[in-house]
């Protein structure tokens, strides 16, 4: 009985022996192939960082609250010591100027801001760049602003403020009359 279950062994494994000889010829070649083409590892070259060195800057720092306290003190700096008016707490895009009168040679503008009508006149203060009013003609009223420029000295700028809406065109027919 034993010899029966050996012959039946060794038929089996008989039975297994590399029917598909080229399958396995054709393993060990790629098996080669894929060996002979791996590439050695080479570590990476590292050079050393190089050191950032922030520019010279002899000015004032802008994020610096000392440099506010010393330009506030410069020859053109704007008084804040000063009562602000009630129309400085608006920006000159928020402000229309919607006409002037003009009596005893004293012209007076009327100024709409924030839905009201406010009364100016030459040497009133406007705007939020300490803008003070120059004149007051019939088509704008011109003013001269005070900014702050980068190297944190106050400079002197013209700005205008035109007359708006669909009466700016019936304003400048009637005083041309």
């Amino acid at each position: 009985m034993t010899n029966k279950i050996l012959l039946a062994g060794i038929l089996v494994l008989s039975a297994c022996t590399p029917a598909h000889e080229d399958l396995t010829e054709w393993m060990d070649n790629t098996r080669k192939q894929a060996k002979a083409k791996v590439i050695p590892f080479e570590a990476p070259a590292v050079s050393q960082p190089k050191s950032y060195n922030p520019p010279q800057f002899d000015g004032l720092n802008a994020f610096e609250s000392k440099r506010l306290n010393s330009v506030q003190q410069g020859a053109n700096a704007p008084d804040t010591n000063r009562p602000k008016e009630i129309l400085e707490g608006f920006s000159l895009e928020n402000l229309k100027y919607v006409g002037s009168l003009t009596k005893g040679g004293l012209t007076t503008g009327y100024v709409e801001a924030d839905g009201h009508v406010y009364t100016v006149r030459p040497g009133n203060y406007i705007g939020q760049n300490y803008g003070k009013i120059q004149s007051i003609t019939a088509d704008q009223i011109t003013l001269t602003e005070l900014v702050e420029d980068t190297y944190g000295n106050w400079a002197y700028r013209k700005a205008e403020l035109p007359l708006t809406g669909a009466d700016a065109n019936n304003d400048t027919a009637q005083n041309n009359k």
